[in-house]
């Protein structure tokens, strides 16, 4: 038999295993199929991207609607086992972020907002386009290719030759140097592309790419 403290001890371990299983269980991400779900209810029409990302990258195609992320939303500790999850698309012909808050529980949209200046991270998708932007522009081509020269002796032949990096790009961020054109990044979504040579040395020139309108506005040097 155990003592009362026995007892009292034994209690508080249990009452203390139990919260902490309920809130691991409550900061659970997303399972694939909750992923699926919650595209579903907030757009529909993106279920096909969230399977590309899923398993290759997209094709370098300009979709009306991107899929930026997906992810779980804290909810309060009152709310035990409710699960919410954030929806983020850009939508291309308004350059607005759509967020949408869907209840997984109710299989309802609870909230959708549209924000400008709302920039998340490029998607693979966005990547491959940008790069399909700067390798299909001849003047672009021909300063890649007069960099890649400068710095191997050798000739770049086709993209796979170059390792390619990209984050979002706004104005702001680079107040000085801008042309017109790249002044409207932030407003509009916009790649800052950083280029590579296989063994990792970077280029002195860093392509800025508007998706919205689909051109290669300038390049930064370094």
């Amino acid at each position: 038999m155990l003592n009362k403290s026995a007892k009292i001890a034994l209690t508080a371990l249990c009452l203390t295993f139990l919260s902490n299983n309920i809130l691991a269980k409550d900061l659970d991400p997303l399972s694939p199929a909750e992923l699926s779900q919650a595209v579903s209810l907030a757009a529909p029409e993106q279920r096909a991207q969230l399977a590309m990302r899923s398993d290759t990258p997209a094709p370098a195609i300009a979709h009306t609607l991107e899929l930026l992320l997906v992810e779980r939303r804290p909810v309060d500790k009152e709310q035990p086992g409710r699960r919410l999850a954030d929806v983020y698309s850009y939508d291309y012909r308004s350059d607005e972020t759509i967020h949408s808050i869907v209840d997984l529980n109710t299989q309802e949209r609870v909230q959708t907002e549209r924000v400008q200046k709302l920039q998340l991270p490029l998607t693979e998708n966005e990547l491959a386009r940008a790069s399909q932007l700067i390798f299909n522009d001849p003047e672009q081509l021909s300063q890649i290719q007069a960099e890649y020269k400068r710095i191997t002796g050798q000739t770049l032949i086709k993209p796979e030759q170059l390792h390619v990096k990209a984050f979002v790009f706004t104005a702001d961020s680079l107040p000085e140097g801008l042309n017109a054109a790249s002044q409207n990044c932030g407003i509009q979504r916009c790649a800052q592309v950083l280029l590579y040579t296989h063994d990792s040395v970077v280029f002195e020139i860093s392509p800025i790419v508007n998706l919205s309108v689909g051109l290669v506005t300038q390049n930064i040097g370094f």
